[in-house]
């Protein structure tokens, strides 16, 4: 029996595997799309189901859930995918785990403009905060996440079926317990320290958020007059040897500030203690005018003698170097400025500057200080100011109360691991910078003045005793043992405290290993 050959035309082979002409160009937005899809259904991202495999994890550097993709999270999930997929050809039960960081400043920074542009005379304040965090929570759902999906689209083989934020609640349960834990080994408590602070989001933020920006600037020299009108010689010539070759008699102590609303909060002014010049007032008092109080001369290694006058005025609460300064000589430090960075409403702040935006007070200050023949100069320099990364307004040295991890303590077992050949640097090179940021770390700053974040599981006693518990129950029943009798405890006073997540895929470390012990 022969059959009969029909026409090509009659075939029924299914299109998909009848021959088609090759597309004379690639076109990457049909083919990648498609073959993403592909694998990720397949299930070939995920774990393998042995448990004898060797296991093989990488967490993702979890970006920020405002961001979108650029060139350096192309390269560092490049490298990323390389050793997952290089790892999975070898056997392993390989996981890329992803995840996102909620993204503090940021996340709260679009709504707010959102609200703004609403045109509805709406803000977070107005709104209060649980419908504000339900604006926010809604503006994840809607718009938050575009980094994954361009990492989707470029094929990443994370198991997706495994993505995490790190305001889920079992990683916001991590945080707490281990926020807790720390506190109860001392290496998490509060303190009152200078901070970066941002007057527009009125939140402390960290140094890698502040960027340092050259500008046009003054040099504004000021005259402090010695207390009882106490005169001494000051060289103001010299020979070609350096000898000093002429004297004036001067009655006053000259200073020079970028920053002339901040001599209302000196206390004090330093001279370096080689330099002879100063040798005889060293340990007198000058009048600071304005404030129209005392302060110490000091003698400190912190000022250079070569530099303007080679004395430095010291603002112990509103200058990183000046509160190094002021703790060593147990200085007072005056806090100047409210959240917003308008001059306070404080004792130790003339009535007349209160309420004033600072640059305002800048320009007032430095007029009253002209009227009362006190003013020695102003220079046009260049100087170094520092910016909010994302408000742009320039930011302020405060003295404010904050959350620390003691970073000191922790940052020993790390050195320690380098130090005995357990972890090792590629290229050598860079052990000598490991060692000198590891061993000169400060405290880390880990609270933030925001409303989307992790709170701070911190309740206060009737007389300001803190307790750090994971519960309000137990915060009351710890409160219960301190007092002896039960007591009112003041959430209220947490003021929209949260944690700042700097190294977020910590808080994946912390969560995804131990969600259902309450981790």
């Amino acid at each position: 029996m022969t059959r009969e050959r029909l026409p090509l035309s009659h075939c029924s082979i299914p299109a998909c595997y009848r021959l088609q002409m090759i597309d004379t160009t690639f076109n990457p937005k049909e083919v990648e799309p498609r073959w993403s899809e592909a694998w990720e259904r397949s299930g070939a991202y995920k774990p393998k189901d042995e448990p004898n495999a060797e296991a093989f994890c990488i967490v993702i550097p979890p970006p920020n859930v405002t961001g979108s993709l650029h060139i350096g999270h192309a390269l560092n999930n490049t490298l990323q995918d390389v050793l997952c997929r290089f790892e999975r050809l070898r056997g392993k039960n390989v996981l890329w785990q992803p995840g996102m960081d909620h993204a503090g400043i940021a996340t709260q920074m679009v709504v707010e403009r959102q609200l703004a542009q609403a045109g509805k005379n709406e803000d977070r304040r107005s709104l209060g905060r649980e419908e504000f965090l339900k604006r926010v929570w809604s503006w994840k759902e809607e718009s938050g996440g575009m980094i994954f999906q361009q990492l989707r689209r470029l094929g990443a083989s994370c198991d997706w079926s495994r993505e995490r934020f790190t305001m889920d609640e079992g990683l916001s349960a991590a945080v707490l317990k281990v926020f807790v834990q720390l506190y109860k080994e001392g290496l998490i408590y509060k303190d009152k320290r200078l901070v970066n602070w941002d007057p527009h989001f009125e939140t402390a933020i960290s140094d890698l958020e502040v960027e340092n920006k050259e500008v046009a600037g003054h040099f504004w020299h000021f005259k402090y007059p010695l207390e009882n009108g106490e005169t001494y010689q000051f060289p103001i010539a010299y020979d070609e040897e350096g000898n000093p070759a002429e004297w004036e008699t001067r009655d006053y102590i000259a200073i020079a500030t970028t920053r002339p609303e901040t001599m209302l909060g000196d206390g004090a002014v330093a001279v370096h203690p080689s330099d002879k010049r100063y040798a005889p007032i060293v340990g007198k008092k000058v009048l600071l005018p304005l404030a129209d109080r005392y302060i110490p001369i000091i003698a400190d290694e912190y000022p250079d003698p070569d530099f303007g006058s080679g004395a430095v005025k010291i603002t112990g609460a509103h200058d990183f170097n000046d509160y190094k300064v002021a703790r060593a000589h147990n200085l007072p430090m005056y806090i100047l400025m409210d959240t917003k960075g308008r001059m306070a409403d404080a004792a130790h702040v003339p009535a007349k500057y209160r309420g004033l935006d600072r640059f305002e007070a800048r320009k007032q200050v430095v007029a009253d200080i002209e009227a009362l023949g006190l003013l020695a100069g102003v220079e046009n320099k260049k100087i170094m100011q520092p910016f909010g990364d994302r408000s742009g307004v320039v930011i302020e040295p405060m003295l404010t109360d904050q959350w620390y991890v003691n970073a000191g303590e922790l940052a020993k077992n790390a050195i320690a691991a380098v130090e005995d050949g357990r972890t090792k640097f590629v290229p050598e090179a860079w052990t000598k910078t490991y060692y000198q940021w590891m061993r000169n770390i400060e405290p880390w700053c880990v609270s933030r003045q925001l409303w989307w974040g992790h709170r701070i599981p911190a309740w206060y006693g009737p007389d300001g005793h803190v307790f750090v518990e994971l519960s309000e129950g137990e915060a009351k029943a710890a409160a219960k043992q301190q007092y002896g009798k039960e007591v009112e405890i003041l959430p209220r006073r947490r003021r929209a405290r949260h944690l700042v997540l700097v190294g977020p895929v910590a808080v994946f470390d912390l969560g995804l290993a131990g969600e259902d012990e309450g981790a």
